[in-house]
This record gives structure tokens, C-alpha cells and sequence, in this order.
């Protein structure tokens, strides 16, 4: 038997007894929404929201709001509307680099050829176009000069790039879309049209599309149903959502697009529009897709490719992705709302290295701070806060902070003087800093749409940052507001926009975006020598070039386990790789099984972080300040070791996995920024023909060449897989196998796949990412018969200078007959590797191997049995070029 050089030996190829434990009890919490005395509202805020009895209400008539050409002249109404759709287009030129299709109503059609895959589409109900304005598209994305021609006939224009082709119908603006071969890729329905009245103007835009039998549609961020939104309706806007459920809509995070497939075609929406939005996929079963916001323009993109990953790559292309994290930030994370006082976070520390459980990275939770104030510490629990963490640096661990956006209304805290004083804080229509209560009681909101605003902020990070701060965490910052059902800021509060000024309802739902813009772009200038990490609540399309994001405040419950896993699926396509939930739930206390299948799980999330909220009543509202003083009420315990020595042996070795792969995790991650490839992706994406895939939502692919099947039901012994097309190697045992299989469970393996040809890169397991430099790199290289690619991305994994060449790129090329499988090694880039050995494992030959060449020299090999097959190790040194393995 063998495992990873200097890891377990359990990792690879081990057969175990399989065992039970008792099924766990969804742990039931009620909510509360207790006060603290700061922030009680004033009595008179109070007498204003106290219920009317019921005797004493009077009933107001209905509202009326009728259409313009049914109101009698005679009558007043609440409002009138109407509708305005497209009729005859009366000319056709060229305008701001697109073409402008003009009806004689006035509607008008903007369509600009953004790649030889994309084009955009603007739409204006009355030919005034809104200035071009976006914070969702990269403003790096590589320009393109894209060649298109325009066509006519006697009903139709024909814009086509020779990749795409749109055909637009001269009676209604009505589109179609085809691929080069004349494949039909979506068309419109009933098309566009937009309703204005005349208290709010034009305050609905829509188009329809033609949902076809047995279409798929994917995307759109973390929504928790299944992975196919057919059937649904969702909105846009950013939502406090506390203990959320599976049909729970909107969350925290807005991200309007999607993605469409249709008998083997791919393509994709964006709607680029930063309202609330909506998306409602034939849930009236009248075979129609309807797009609409409440305000703003209907701008959307159109993108299609030969594949699905293809197309989630032309989104990347438009709204960007994550940097390259710094390599830690890919450890694993310890976090509780709240670790304190300072000896309670010591305790933490010493246990994870006391029993050797990897650990990168403690969080502090909102009671770090002096009464919830941003940018300051409470002197009673930390009254040394660079001391404590200097000490846990020199363990291994770095400390991530908390920071809201609410900024405590005290005219003694400086932080809210300069807000005042420098005209940072977002304001009503009336010209007032709009105030709202959250965690200190009520707040003023930093308006994040201002360059001078998000200057300011920078500014204030350098006192932690010398205390030793590595990163840091935005929350709260939908932005949410306690007390009122509304959830959030009024509706009439201004933003600035970066010369765009406008309304709470245009700019809401990029606040967390804006937010995290502000945060890693100060961070870059304050630390220029050093990645940020940086993990947000709250974003938009294109945030995640700013921040990682986590799924908000799950359930400690096996079906919230499932939610998890499908949430990351679907933020991963959507733009949003780096992504994450709260291992084991937010709320409630998991049992000892679902916490390690919740860890197993999270080895295959890019962001593997445990979070819990104690014995607070609840995530979204004010709690006594008992619970948040007393440390006794404090330990609702989910640390890997929390649940008894059998556990926390289940717990180690799965961290332990997640530290021997994370050659293979940030690879996944260069691959993302150098082309765009989400690192976690539907199964479907990577056989879209095959209907077992489509109709499954558990398993998913992770970076290149793993297809990870995770345990998501309590007692589970035997699932059944049903593998992408290829051949596929098991893991844990060599198994291969094509199309479906049963697998047998055990309580230590989360079951993944590996793909035949791929080769893939394994650390020794440390304790943290730096704790020393890696002595040997182990490759698996998985026999086919056939040829594959693989990748291995490495630098210092800190700082800047992988931009300058300091880097080391390995592509791997692998070619195998039946007798005969060779591994081809060539690199790219400055950076020496700090290893000096390299220990191959050649998986799969189908024969006895006799002879072992590395770089044409005969080196000895080993053979290890196991059961029906062999392994066979040969060790060499990083400077090879080729190994060829010859059978007998």
C-alpha cells in the first residue's frame, strides 16, 4: 500500500471497512430580535412603527393603475402606464461603433459587435440613450477588433462575424441568433418592450425569449435550488438572507447571467443593468424566457461557444476574474462569530498545532472591535492586538479581520468624523447623511461610488495593517439595516456613480462590488509587494476581481450540505471561482458526519473555511449584549477536533488532502486568470450529451482533470456515479471505468476521479502553506491509450513577481499504446523550484512494466501490487525531460 511521499498513507488506494454513525438532528433555532440599549430606536421612531389596531384601520381604496389610452380624462388615478414596443424600423446607421436600427415609434436598437463570439445589444424605448456606464465589465479585458458585415433583405437585417450571426426582423426588432453553420442558438419571443408611467418614468424593461422543449438554463450566481433553472423565477438584489432556504430568493450576492443549452448548442446572457432585475425561466409553462430591471437600460450580451466551459470563458473574457491569491489564502480557515477574548484565539492556535492539523489562516469576528467600531479593537479583549498577532505569525497562522460598512453615528469616533468632514457618507434626496441601524446602532454608509470615498477608505487600513493584518473581511455590505422589512437603505438615497449619479435602486445592488473595489485597490497601494485576500458578502458581475465570496448564513443541516455543493457549482460558472460556504453551517450545530463530509466537500472548494455563529440567536438582528460579553455562552465549538478523537482523526485527514492538493488548486486557479476556466464546474459542462449529467446536480469537475463525487446524505454506504465520457481512474483505488459505476463509501474518502492521461501534482503535507519549502514534488501520471495535457502552475505565491517571469509553467504531455506510455515534460518562466527529487507514479499500465527510461537512461523502478494492479515508482529529478515506461 502507498500514499502520498511524506503524507498518510490512507490518501491513495486504501480499502477500508465502511461504518455508520446515528442519523444527525436538524438543529432548530428561534429568532430574536433583542436591542441593544445603544440601539433603540427613539420613542417616537417607535410609536411609528407600532401596528395600528385592527378596529382602527381605515381601508384605503384599491390602487389603480391603468393604461394611457384607458384613462378617462375626466378621472384621477394612482398612475397611468404605457407600453412601448417596436414597430416598423424606419433607418438603419452607424452610431458610437454600432449599428442603430431606429423604428418610427422612436424604439431604437443598438448593435455592437464586442468580439467574433459576443455582441451586445442596447435598447432605448425612445432613441435616448443613458451614458455608457459599467461596473461590471473589466476595464483590462484585452481589446478586440472584430470584423462583422450587415445584410439585408426584404423582413430582415443579417449582422454576421463569422463566428455568430444575428438576424434581426424589420417588423418588431425581433432577434434570432445562429451559430456559423446556421445552427439556431435562442431567438425572441414576444422581444422587447418597456413600460413607462408617470410617477416613475420608464420603470420596467423587458424582452422575451422563446423557450425551447428540453432546454437547460444554468447560472446566475448562488441561487439554492437545483442546478437547471427551468421552471423558475428569480430576482436580482442583494439580501440580508439569514438562514435562507432552498427556495429562498434573492440572496446576498446579484450576478445576472445565464446560460443556455439547446441539443448540443452553447450560449450566454449577460444583462449588463444594475436594477433589480428579474429572470423567469418558462415558470408559467408558456415556453417563454422573460429579462426584465426596474430601471436603467436593457443592455445585455449575447456570447456563444463550441462548449459550455467555452462559454462561461467568453463571460470571463467580458467581467473579468480573480487575481492569483496569495498561495495561503488557499489553506484551510478557522472562523466563529466570535473567537475572543485574545486567550480564547491563543487556545485556538495552539490546539490546531499541538494536534497537527493544517491551518492557515483565524478569523476575527465583529467583537474584536471597541462597540462594533470599524478600524478600532476592544482594549479589554485584545489589549494587545500586534503582540497576539505577531505570535500567531510566528505559528503559522495569518489573521483576518472583519470590517462592515456601517460607520457608528459618534461624533467622538474619528473614523465617523472624517466621514462627516470629508462628505464620504451617502445621503437622501434631501441632502442628509442617511442614517440606519445595524451592529453599533445607527450608521452612516460609506458612498463607495466616489474615486475621493474610496481614496478615504485605503486610508484608514494602515493601523491594522501594521498591527500585522493579512487579510480582511467585508460584511454586512448588501449594504443590510436592521429593524425594517425593507432590509436595506431607502430607496431615494443618492450616489455619486463616478459622474453617474443616481438612486439607492440603481446602485444597490453594487455597493458590496464597490465595497470590495475600494478595499483591494487600497490594499494594493498600501502593500504593492503583496496579493490581498480579501472575502466579501455582498457583490455583482465583475466583483470577483476583487474578492472572494462565500454562500452568507447557511444551516447546519444535510440538505443545506447539498444546497452548498450546488451553490459553488453555479457561482464558479458564474464569474465567481473563488468561492466558498460555512463548513458544517452557520446556524445550528452539526453532527460529527455531516461536519466531515462538510470538510470533504470544501477540499474541492477554492475557499475551505469553517464558520459558525455560536450561541447567537440570530444573523440578521441585534442580540443582547449578555451573549455578546459573556465568553461561557461562547462555546458552541466546530473546530476539526470539536466532535471526539475518531472525528477529528476524519477531519485531519481530509484537511490534510486539501494541503497535499494544492499544486493541482492553484493551477486551477492560473488556469482561470490566463483563460477564463471556472475551477469548479456542473458535470454537464463537461459532457453536455449526455442526459444522465444533465439530470444529476451532486457531482461536479474540479480544475483540469478531477471529477468529484461528494457524500451530501447522512449513513450513505454505496452511490452510484455517472462519469463524463473518457476513461476515468478512482482515486482511491485505480479503479477505471467509462459512463456509470457503484462506488462503496467509507467514512475518510470523499470518491473523485481522475482523468486517463492526466498527470497530477502533490505536495508533502505541512502544517501551513510557508512553514517550509516544499523538498519534493510526487506526480500521478494516469496511463492512456491515447494522449492528454495537463498543467502545473508554481511561484512564490506571494507578491508580484510571477508578473515579471518569475514563474515556473510545466506542461505535461502524456501519449500511451498498449505496451508502450511516456510522460513529456516542458517548462516555461524564472522561478527555481525548491524541490531537488521528483517521485512519479505511473497508474494503469495495462501490463508488466520492464523497463523504466528517464531522458533515455534506464533508472529502476518499483512495483507496489494492489490487488489486480500495479503501481510503478521511479524517482528523478526536476530537470527531466522525458520518462517512457516499456512493457513486456
Amino acid at each position: 500500500m502507498v500514499g502520498f511521499f511524506g503524507c498518510p498513507a490512507q490518501f491513495i488506494f486504501k480499502y477500508t471497512q465502511r461504518t455508520t454513525s446515528a442519523l444527525p438532528l436538524r438543529n432548530t433555532m428561534k429568532k430574536r430580535d433583542i436591542p441593544t440599549e445603544e440601539a433603540l430606536p427613539t420613542p417616537e421612531l417607535i410609536a411609528e412603527t407600532e401596528p395600528v389596531p385592527v378596529a382602527e384601520q381605515e381601508t384605503p381604496p384599491p390602487p389603480t393603475e391603468i393604461p394611457f389610452e384607458e384613462a378617462d380624462v375626466s378621472m384621477r388615478y394612482d398612475d397611468v402606464y404605457q407600453w412601448r414596443r417596436p414597430d416598423r424600423v424606419a433607418d438603419v446607421r452607424w452610431r458610437d461603433d454600432a449599428y442603430e436600427l431606429r423604428c418610427l415609434n422612436g424604439v431604437t436598437l443598438r448593435l455592437q459587435v464586442v468580439g467574433p463570439d459576443t455582441l451586445r445589444l442596447r435598447y432605448s424605448p425612445d432613441g435616448q440613450f443613458l451614458p455608457d456606464h459599467s461596473y461590471a465589465l473589466d476595464p483590462a479585458r484585452p481589446p478586440q477588433t472584430p470584423t462583422a458585415t450587415l445584410t439585408e433583405n426584404e423582413h430582415e437585417y443579417v449582422l454576421n462575424t463569422g463566428t455568430l450571426q444575428a438576424v434581426v426582423s424589420k417588423e418588431g426588432l425581433r432577434l434570432r441568433f445562429f451559430d456559423a453553420d446556421d445552427r439556431l442558438l435562442c431567438e425572441d419571443a414576444e422581444g422587447y418592450a418597456a413600460k413607462r408611467t408617470v410617477l416613475k418614468g420608464w420603470n420596467y424593461l423587458h424582452t422575451q425569449l422563446r423557450s425551447r422543449p428540453n432546454e437547460v438554463y444554468y447560472g446566475l450566481g448562488d441561487k439554492p435550488c437545483e442546478a437547471n433553472l427551468l421552471g423558475r423565477r428569480f430576482e436580482n438584489w442583494c439580501t440580508d438572507a439569514f438562514g435562507f432556504s432552498p427556495d429562498t430568493d434573492p440572496l446576498y450576492r446579484a450576478i445576472p447571467v445565464f446560460f443556455g443549452l439547446h441539443q448540443g448548442l452553447h450560449y450566454g446572457i449577460f444583462l449588463d443593468n444594475a436594477f433589480r432585475s428579474f429572470f423567469d425561466f418558462n415558470s408559467a409553462a408558456d415556453q417563454t424566457v422573460h429579462i426584465g430591471a426596474e430601471g436603467g437600460e436593457l443592455n445585455y450580451y449575447f456570447f456563444s461557444a463550441p462548449t459550455a466551459t467555452g462559454v462561461a470563458q467568453a463571460y470571463a473574457r467580458l467581467t473579468g476574474t480573480h487575481a492569483l491569491p496569495p498561495l495561503w489564502a488557499l489553506g484551510y480557515h478557522q472562523c466563529r462569530w466570535s473567537y475572543y477574548p485574545e486567550g480564547r484565539v491563543r487556545e485556538i492556535a495552539n490546539t490546531f498545532r499541538s494536534l497537527q492539523i493544517p491551518c492557515d489562516a483565524i478569523y476575527l469576528d465583529i467583537d474584536y472591535m471597541d462597540g462594533f467600531r470599524c478600524f478600532t479593537w476592544n482594549a479589554e479583549h485584545f489589549p494587545e492586538p500586534e503582540k497576539l498577532i505577531g505570535e500567531l505569525r510566528t505559528q503559522g497562522f495569518r489573521t483576518v479581520l472583519m470590517l462592515d460598512p456601517g460607520i457608528k453615528e459618534d461624533h467622538t469616533y474619528s473614523v465617523y468624523q472624517q466621514g462627516v468632514e470629508g462628505d464620504h457618507f451617502l445621503k437622501n434626496a434631501e441632502g442628509q447623511i442617511a442614517h440606519a441601524p445595524v451592529w453599533p446602532g445607527f450608521c452612516a454608509f460609506p458612498d463607495f461610488s466616489r474615486p475621493d470615498t474610496r481614496a478615504w477608505w485605503a486610508t484608514l487600513h494602515p493601523p491594522l495593517l501594521d498591527a500585522g493584518v493579512d487579510g480582511f473581511w467585508n460584511d454586512m455590505n448588501e449594504p443590510a439595516v436592521f429593524h425594517i422589512h425593507h432590509k436595506t437603505l431607502p430607496d431615494t438615497v443618492m450616489h455619486a456613480g463616478d459622474g453617474h449619479a443616481g438612486s439607492h435602486l440603481q446602485y444597490h445592488n453594487t455597493y458590496g462590488l464597490l465595497m470590495t473595489r475600494a478595499t483591494t485597490e487600497g490594499l494594493q497601494q498600501l502593500r504593492p509587494d503583496k496579493r490581498p485576500f480579501l472575502l466579501t458578502r455582498a457583490s455583482f458581475s465583475g466583483g470577483q476581481r476583487f474578492a472572494a465570496v462565500w454562500t452568507g448564513d447557511n444551516w447546519s443541516s444535510w440538505e443545506h450540505l447539498q444546497i452548498a455543493n450546488v451553490q459553488c457549482q453555479r457561482l464558479s460558472v458564474s464569474g465567481f471561482s473563488f468561492c466558498g460556504t460555512d463548513i458544517g453551517g452557520f446556524a445550528g450545530k452539526p453532527d460529527a458526519e455531516l461536519f466531515v463530509r462538510w470538510l470533504q466537500l470544501a477540499v474541492f472548494h477554492p475557499l475551505m473555511r469553517v464558520h459558525s455563529m455560536g450561541q447567537h440567536i440570530s444573523g440578521d438582528a441585534l442580540t443582547d449584549e449578555a451573549q455578546l460579553t459573556d465568553p461561557a455562552l461562547h462555546r458552541v465549538d466546530q473546530e476539526p477536533w470539536s466532535f471526539g478523537d475518531k472525528w477529528t482523526e476524519l477531519a485531519k485527514k481530509a484537511i490534510e488532502l486539501r494541503y497535499a492538493l494544492l499544486p493541482c488548486i492553484y493551477t486551477a486557479f492560473w488556469l482561470l486568470k490566463q483563460y477564463g476556466t471556472p475551477v469548479i464546474r456542473h458535470g454537464f459542462m463537461e459532457d453536455s450529451a449526455n442526459p444522465k449529467l444533465l439530470k444529476q446536480d451532486r457531482d461536479f469537475l474540479f480544475g483540469e482533470h478531477l471529477f468529484v463525487s461528494p457524500v451530501i446524505q447522512p449513513k450513505t454506504q454505496r452511490q452510484e456515479v455517472h462519469l463524463p465520457k473518457g476513461l476515468w481512474y478512482y482515486f482511491w483505488n485505480g479503479q477505471t471505468s467509462r459512463d456509470s459505476l457503484f462506488i462503496n463509501l467509507v467514512p475518510d474518502q470523499i470518491p473523485f476521479f481522475v482523468r486517463a492521461g492526466a498527470v497530477l501534482p502533490i505536495y508533502p503535507v505541512r502544517q501551513w502553506t510557508d512553514e517550509k519549502p516544499v523538498d519534493e514534488l510526487t506526480l500521478y501520471a494516469f496511463y492512456i491509450d491515447g494522449t492528454e495535457k495537463s498543467h502545473l502552475y508554481e511561484d512564490d505565491g506571494e507578491g508580484y513577481a510571477h508578473e515579471n517571469g518569475h514563474y515556473r509553467l510545466t506542461v505535461f504531455n502524456t501519449a500511451g499504446t498498449k505496451g508502450q506510455f511516456s510522460l513529456t515534460k516542458t517548462t516555461a518562466g524564472q522561478w527555481p523550484p525548491t524541490y531537488e527529487r521528483v517521485l512519479i507514479y505511473l497508474v494503469g499500465f495495462p501490463e508488466f512494466v520492464k523497463r523504466c527510461l528517464v531522458d533515455g537512461i534506464d533508472i529502476p523502478i518499483r512495483e507496489i501490487r494492489l490487488r489486480d494492479r500495479s503501481l510503478y515508482t521511479v524517482q528523478t529529478h526536476p530537470a527531466f525531460e522525458v520518462v517512457e515506461w516499456v512493457g513486456s
